[in-house]
């Protein structure tokens, strides 16, 4: 009996980690770039608003992983119409039925007046791509964070990964860190894990208020090859320090990609801070630590799925 009990017990507690924390049910407004003004979605569907005559369009989805990522799977491909006037005007659009979804839900917090009117606004973070929109700019909604989220001042990065692959170079800079994009993270480029290499974050802005949170988008996130999350290191721990005051502490770090945050209000001034790599998720077959998104945030925000599903 007591074995029985046991098994049931992990069951409960194996569903209740890879569950979903909130509904993404809702009105979101994509990024200021579309075609499109408003997206509808509901627990099976998402209706596009297009803003010129184009006659709006409803797909219903249903929820897969794919590599322990999480896609909207359509019937039909993503309309192109949604971005293509703008960044990808006269490019050669090819969309398919897959929307890659990474949520935060964004916590009230009653005693700080600013966070509680944004978060009374805007509850839900919606990242999302889908093939031909990953850059500049996947769909995002909602847009109305775009002051919070960019523009970040970043220094003394104590390294970063370049590689050449098929005579393309890319450099996985720190700067990387506050781009509204799939494929751009920061990557280290220290032997082994990279335990102890960071940077510095500038605090404070654009706001001037001491930020009492990190925002976090763990690992490799990639929509053409979500395998990358898995086969890369993804920060465990970080370690945060306060230039100025020299507060320091570890944190724990959640190994989802979607948006989470950790709490550094223990650092009460505004000044910059210093982020270290203190531990790691292995990763399945490469050492580099990678992580996607990282900026000071006004506001807890919990993650869509605690963790990756096998």
């Amino acid at each position: 009996m007591k074995k029985i009990f046991l098994l049931t017990l992990v069951w409960i507690l194996s569903i209740t980690l890879y569950s979903q924390n909130f509904s993404i049910q809702g009105k979101f407004f994509p990024d200021l770039y579309s075609t499109i003004e408003i997206c509808y979605i509901t627990d099976n569907s998402i209706t596009f608003d297009y803003i010129d005559k184009l006659e709006d369009k409803t797909l219903n989805f249903k929820e897969v992983h794919k590599d322990g990522m999480l896609f909207f799977e359509m019937p039909e491909k993503f309309p192109k119409e949604f971005n293509e006037y703008y960044y990808y005007y006269n490019k050669e659009i090819s969309t398919n039925n897959n929307m890659l979804i990474l949520a935060g839900k964004q916590l009230t917090d009653k005693t700080n007046e600013y966070a509680r009117l944004r978060t009374s606004a805007d509850p839900i973070l919606l990242f999302a791509s889908t093939e031909s929109f990953e850059k500049p700019d996947p769909l995002i909604a909602p847009s109305h964070h775009f002051v919070e989220v960019s523009f970040r001042k970043y220094y003394d990065c104590s390294s970063y990964l370049t590689e050449t692959i098929r005579g393309t170079t890319k450099e996985y800079k720190v700067e990387n860190l506050c781009e509204f994009a799939v494929e751009t993270p920061w990557v280290e480029n220290a032997k082994g894990d990279g335990i102890g290499e960071g940077f510095t974050i500038q605090n404070g802005v654009p706001h001037e208020i001491a930020y009492p949170y990190l925002l976090i988008m763990n690992g490799y996130i990639s929509y053409q090859k979500p395998h990358l999350y898995k086969m890369n290191n993804r920060i465990k721990k970080i370690k945060v320090t306060g230039v100025k005051s020299g507060k320091s502490k570890v944190l724990d770090v959640l190994d989802t990609p979607h948006p989470q945050t950790v709490d550094i209000s223990f650092i009460t001034d505004i000044e910059d801070i210093r982020v270290e790599i203190a531990e790691v998720y292995k990763g399945t077959k490469y050492d580099d630590t990678c992580i996607n998104y990282l900026i000071p945030y006004y506001c807890e925000v919990l993650p869509y799925e605690s963790t990756i599903p096998d």
